[in-house]
Parts: C-alpha cells; structure tokens; sequence
C-alpha cells in the first residue's frame, strides 16, 4: 500500500501516519563498491560563504549546477568512546556523532537522546525542521561535530551545516570525481565513505577520489570549523601492500566505500570495487595523523586479481580496543581465495569470505591475527553470496558470559547470522565434525546488505534490515548449556527494498520503554524514490516491531544512515539535500 507525501524538500513537521509501501521484487545480487581510472594530484578550492545568491536560509538552500554523481553510501567517522552503552549500565554522555554507526564498535546506539524517545517523536511538534541542498548525491552518513554538521558528497563536495537551522557554513571541493564504470555508482564516484571527526584536534578526516592527473584517491583532514585544509595533507594513497611487495596498489579497479576508523592516532579505511567490475583486491589503508605515513595490507597477498573486497556496505572499520581492527571482506575470485580449513590463530594469506582481526605493529603496519570463514566459502565465492555485503558489530559489556565476554555479529547476504568470539574468531572448519566454530548461528533468514544496531536495555537486542525483508529483532540471551544465542523475536509488517539502509538505536541510557529504532527505507523506485525515514518502537509486541512515523526523504542513496545527536536525526538524500528531524524547540 502507498500513500502520497509532503513535498521532499519543504520545512515544518511531516506527520506521515505508518502506512509505506511494502518491499518490491528481488534484483540482481550486485557489489555496490566504487572504482575510477588512474593516479595523480588533487586540486581543491576553498569557500567560507555559501554559493552565490540568496543566503542561505533553514529552509531549502539555493543549489549550485551540480556535476553529476551518484554513489553508494559510506558512513565511518569515530567516536572516543567504544561503546554507546553496556547492557544494564550507564551510557556515557556524548555532544557530537563523530562516526559511523556512533561508535568504534559500529554498535549504532545512541543511549543519549532522550529527546528522542516515544513521546517526544510521537509528538506533533516533531518533523523536518530543515533542508539543505548540497552538491551531489549523499552517501556517507553526517557527522556531527559540536553544532556543525559535516556532510560529503560523490561530487568530492564537503559542507559544514550550522545544525540548528541547516545555514551552510563553509564549503570545500576536493577535485572532479571520477566517472563510475557501472550503474551502481553512476554517473561518478567522488566521497562515498563516512569520514570520521577527531574530537580531540577538531579535524574531520576523509577520503575522496579524483581524476586530475588520472584517477587517485587522497586522504583529506580538514578543520571542522572552517574546512581548511590541515598543514601536509592530503596525502595520496599508492605504492604495495606490506603483504604483497611489487604489486602495486591500482585506484582505477578500486573503491572506497567501507567508513573510516580513527584509533591510536591513525585514520584506517579499506578498499573493495565498483561493482565487482575488473580485476582487483581488498586492501585496508592506514595513515598516521602526525607522521603522515602510509601503510597498505592486501586481503590477498601477491595476487592483483583474487578480489576480497573490504565494502561492508558501508559500514566502518571496527575497533574494540588498541591495536585491533576487524573487517569483513566478499567474494574471492578463483582457488585459494577464500581461507581453507584450519585454526583462526594461524591466518594465511588470502582472506575472502572472512572476518578478519588485524592487528597494529610497532611500525604501523597490519598484520592478521585471527579470522573466521565460513565452511561452505568456496560456493559463496562462486554464488555471489558474499559475507562481506555485512559489516561486522562489536557488542557492548554485558552480552556474552564468562567463556565468550567480548561477543560479535556478523551477517551477510545469505541471511545467516553469525555469533563470533572477538578474542577466538573461529577460522575455518574448525567446529565439531569440521562445522563452523563459532558460538552461534541464527536463521538463515533474508540475506543482509548493511550491519547490525544495537540495543543493550530490556535484556538485549540486535536489529537487521533485510533485503526485500523486515526489520528484524534479536534476542539475546543464554541457552540451556549456558551458551550465549541470539533468536529472532520479532519483525516489522512494512518491507524493506533493496539496499534500505541499516538501523541505528536511540535511547535514554537503559531505561525501559526509551528505546527506538531508525532506518531509511530504499523507496519504491529503482533509483531511491520515495525514500523514508522509519522509527520503530525497540520492544517487540507479539512478534512485530511497531512503526511509530514515518517520514518522507524523497530519493535516498544506497545504505543510508541517519546521525542522531541533540534530539535531532539528519539524513543525507540522492538528490542532493541534507535533512534534519527533530522538534521544533
């Protein structure tokens, strides 16, 4: 059923009523990760006022001709604490959104928003309160730094929004975007990660993709305050990875779309491609903030072409403390791609269809110490069926027990969900009579292109959008051996299309009944019309999650998350706008 809308870009509270339109028709199983063509510098210029014209106002902001791109959504920016909350304990205070999905943890859950609990939203007064336009298509998540809002398109566009009545601040443009080889990024690729802000230097570090001197991609810092350029940056991402001498890193089969990761004074991000096209392979990069230097690690070591990409839907790179990063990577390209069997502690060199964790050397390079591949990886590699359409989710103190205290969700598109030990991931094969040795498997249920929110009151829950699915709540709990399980407790009555975005999880601190969850909807068409913003009730009900509003967005990208922080949720669209929610005092 469908219903008709506000217009997209007008001000003032829409008071759509639960009623959306359901899921459409499956579509073909595609990577969605960008790629360009070619190496070389970097222009950019400079604005401190908004374009030229009428200023500026809380309502729609007047658009530059924007030089058309599309691109998927990427969403990583770090915040300085781990976790948003710990199940049946105190969420620390936040005043920013630092990063993708609120946290290193990528757990998606703000427990400081009781401007955003059931009344509150359910109110009247609550709706759009503003819309921005900006130059090109929106896919990395906002980020929220003090009363500034930072938003980057695929058009190497970068804003910063005044976050009360959505003023353009300032203005950067970091080069011509590289023109998109598929219809998944068309028509080019500029910024289509989530940037992650620096709370402590006030700097916002991100990564675009040009074609001046043939395509590179940069690594950018830039004053939050001003989007001046830091002294020594940007820094052009090239040369091998530690793994895999003489062969060379090539941007013009590569993507950047996973979120980045600030730890331990460096900015991490991986690279995957623009929709399987061409030969290619995973890489994680890493660049000291202070030192500037670069590191590279291949999730296929000495191969060009073994492919492993590190996309995640966006998702970020995860941290759960100093010296870890895991990542999820897809599908490999012939033999030896995918890990065979053996023990998670004694890694190989070619990782896809895995969870990886890498840790930091003295030097600054990666290096693998753990991993988890499915036993059935080699059919998922020739199936598309890819474990790295999912991003992978460290859950908070409080879900696991005494053998597995430090616990995480991975899920992919064949709709399992995997429960993995972060200290003992699982490797392969490695489970009794060769089966899977990971603490739990659910479903398998609609398969999942995004990553897991977070709910660490009311006993715990895990929430997944599916693909031409539900939204879908995870109980966590211990089964009869004392083991810890996730079983599915619930799911919406709306459907999601392809590529809606993942749930982010609002509350006040751990008090019952505050929680909500929010999620934008891939629309009713093919490109993204008709996109909403959705809030659901956290608690199920019989089985089902309640819609509480909706919200109309009108053309959404690819995995699009919302940033919450203050009270207020800012969505960035397709067709060029940043949007707030909120009430109206």
């Amino acid at each position: 059923m469908s219903r008709s809308h506000p217009p997209a870009h007008s001000t003032g509270p829409d008071s759509s009523g639960p009623d959306p339109a359901g899921a459409g028709p499956a579509g073909p199983d595609l990577e969605p990760i960008p790629r360009a063509a070619i190496p070389g510098a970097a222009t950019s210029r400079i604005r401190t006022s908004p374009p030229s014209g009428p200023a500026p106002g809380p309502t729609t902001v007047p658009r530059r001709k924007r030089s058309g791109a599309a691109l998927l959504s990427g969403f990583a920016l770090l915040a300085p604490a781990l976790a948003a909350g710990a199940l049946g304990g105190a969420a620390p205070a936040r005043a920013d959104s630092p990063t993708v999905s609120v946290n290193t943890m990528r757990t998606a859950w703000d427990a400081n928003e009781p401007g955003l609990g059931p009344a509150q939203v359910s109110g009247s007064d609550f709706g759009r309160r503003w819309s921005t336009a900006v130059d090109g298509a929106v896919f990395a998540q906002p980020l929220v730094a003090g009363s500034t809002v930072v938003v980057a398109t695929a058009t190497n566009h970068v804003y910063g929004v005044n976050a009360s009545d959505g003023k353009i601040l300032w203005q950067r443009a970091l080069g011509t975007p590289v023109a998109s080889s598929s219809a998944c990024l068309s028509p080019g690729t500029g910024i289509i990660s989530t940037p992650v802000y620096d709370k402590a230097t006030k700097t916002v570090y991100l990564v675009s993709k040009s074609s001046e001197g043939g395509a590179h991609f940069s690594v950018h810092a830039l004053d939050a305050a001003t989007g001046a350029s830091r002294s020594g940056w940007p820094v052009t991402v090239a040369g091998s990875a530690v793994n895999s001498p003489g062969v060379a890193f090539n941007p013009n089969t590569s993507a950047q779309r996973a979120g980045l990761l600030l730890l331990d004074g460096a900015v991490y991000f991986g690279f995957a491609s623009d929709c399987g096209i061409g030969t290619y392979v995973g890489t994680v990069a890493g660049v000291n903030t202070s030192t500037r230097k670069l590191t590279l690690w291949s999730t296929e070591s000495g191969s060009a072409s073994q492919n492993a990409g590190v996309w995640m839907s966006g998702g970020g790179l995860v941290s759960d403390g100093s010296g870890r990063i895991f990542i999820a990577t897809g599908n490999g390209a012939g033999e030896g791609s995918s890990p065979l069997k053996g023990p998670g502690d004694k890694p190989g060199g070619h990782f896809a269809e895995s969870v990886v964790r890498l840790g930091v050397n003295s030097d600054g390079s990666l290096a693998p110490r753990d991993f988890f591949s499915p036993t059935n990886n080699r059919e998922m590699d020739h199936g598309d069926v890819d474990l790295g359409s999912g991003g992978p989710v460290a859950l908070p103190s409080g879900f696991g027990n005494a053998a597995h205290p430090r616990l995480m969700v991975q899920v992919g598109k064949d709709g399992r969900i995997f429960l993995l030990d972060r200290d003992k991931l699982g490797g392969m094969g490695q489970g009794p009579n060769g089966t899977d040795g990971v603490v739990g498997t659910t479903g398998p249920f609609k398969g999942v292109w995004g990553h897991a929110g977070v709910w660490g009151g009311d006993g715990g829950y895990v929430y997944l959008v599916e693909n031409y699915g539900s939204l879908r709540a995870l109980k966590y709990s211990v089964n009869s051996a004392g083991n810890p399980q996730l079983t599915s407790a619930a799911t919406s009555p709306e459907g999601f299309g392809y590529a809606s975005g993942s749930p982010v999880v609002t509350s006040n601190g751990t008090v019952s009944g505050s929680a909500l969850v929010w999620s934008v909807y891939s629309g009713t068409g093919a490109g993204g019309q008709n996109g909403e913003l959705r809030v659901y009730d956290a608690l199920p009900v019989n089985g089902s999650l309640k819609l509480r509003r909706s919200f109309a967005l009108g053309t959404v990208t690819r995995f699009s998350v919302p940033a919450t922080d203050g009270g207020r949720v800012f969505v960035g669209t397709k067709d060029g706008h940043l949007v707030a929610f909120g009430r109206s005092t």
